[in-house]
């Protein structure tokens, strides 16, 4: 006890803690849903630290470009990212699980695996080797499935079509004989008005809107088969990170947890009246028929199979990620009112 209260007088002659900065870079320019998300992680996180902790958010490319962010934070030359798992899939495939499970369950089911089903646990072992600390800090609702210049009425009309799609939704299609490319958001729709491009992937109606695709496609398809829920990644050097007290890393934590859940709400209700725009202005909103949804399925399976027998971390999360799934879904169905 005497230790104790010695502690804490000299804890109180040494004043509040310094406050300090660190930089967080966005991948992503100041979308609706992902920007307002971030501002909002930001703000909690110095209010809950009592402004200890305060995180400069810059949006993309401000300090690098979005693909070299994950090595920028792991080298300590950034603090922190807010980014998308997927993006380092080229240097751990399982990295693209932590985005989002082509065919996989809904926002709640993966959130659920995540923190209840081992999933943060894994995600932390495959980023350790890079120093750093990752963790869901924004859960997004299912996208749309993609915008197409001509219809999808079969497998075979996938053939030979130059879609902009990544990931594991990109090795998919290519098993369909789609030429999966990656490009900038900003040179999609120029790409699909000049023919480059035959259909593109990008996000849910409200973020498609701001580039115009109704304007260049007007065949958009459901469901987001390669993404029916997906996380934003939060992540700091270890370094960083292990120089926190644990109050400043639960306020961290805290502040993620929240995120994802304001993400899903400010999302859910924002989508129906932007359907209702793009059909104003000759859009065919539609689902995708259930032949191509079977092939994708398949297809899925296959790619999930050749993946996991090469990389063994993929193989580990792939499995975690369905043992939860069969579980939960067990009671969803069970509980189901249909």
């Amino acid at each position: 006890m005497k230790k104790t209260l010695i502690a804490a007088a000299i804890a109180a002659l040494a004043g509040p803690a310094l406050a300090e900065d660190f930089n967080l870079q966005s991948a992503f320019g100041g979308l609706p849903v992902l920007d307002p998300t971030a501002k909002r992680f930001v703000a909690n996180v110095s209010a809950l630290t009592g402004g200890e902790v305060n995180f400069n958010y810059l949006l993309a490319g401000e300090l690098s470009p979005a693909f070299e962010i994950f090595d920028n934070v792991s080298v300590g030359a950034i603090d922190a990212a807010w980014s998308y798992a997927a993006y380092a899939s080229g240097k751990e495939p399982a990295a693209a699980l932590f985005g989002s499970v082509p065919f996989g369950g809904d926002p709640l089911s993966y959130v659920s695996w995540l923190n209840h089903g081992g999933g943060l646990e894994l995600w932390r072992e495959l980023y350790e080797p890079y120093k750093l600390v990752p963790m869901a800090c924004g859960v997004i609702l299912s996208e749309a499935g993609g915008w197409y210049t001509k219809p999808i009425e079969s497998p075979e009309d996938l053939k030979g079509l130059n879609i902009r799609i990544g990931g594991l939704g990109g090795a998919i299609l290519a098993k369909l004989g789609a030429n999966a490319m990656s490009l900038p958001a900003g040179e999609v729709s120029t790409s699909l008005e000049t023919g480059r491009l035959d259909a593109t992937e990008l996000s849910f109606p409200l973020v498609d809107k701001l580039l115009g695709f109704d304007k260049v496609a007007k065949h958009y398809y459901f469901p987001g088969w390669h993404q029916p829920a997906g996380f934003i990644e939060f992540y700091m050097n270890k370094d960083k990170w292990d120089a926190l007290n644990d109050d400043q890393r639960t306020a961290i934590e805290v502040s993620c947890a929240d995120a994802n859940l304001y993400a899903m709400g400010i999302a859910a209700a924002a989508q129906s009246p932007i359907l209702d725009e793009f059909r104003a202005n000759g859009v065919e909103v539609k689902r995708f028929p259930n032949s191509v949804m079977d092939a994708l399925r398949t297809a899925a399976d296959e790619v999930y199979a050749e993946k996991s027998a090469e990389d063994e971390m993929f193989k580990r999360v792939i499995d975690s990620y369905r043992a939860f799934a069969a579980s939960y879904n067990e009671y969803q169905a069970l509980s189901s009112l249909d």
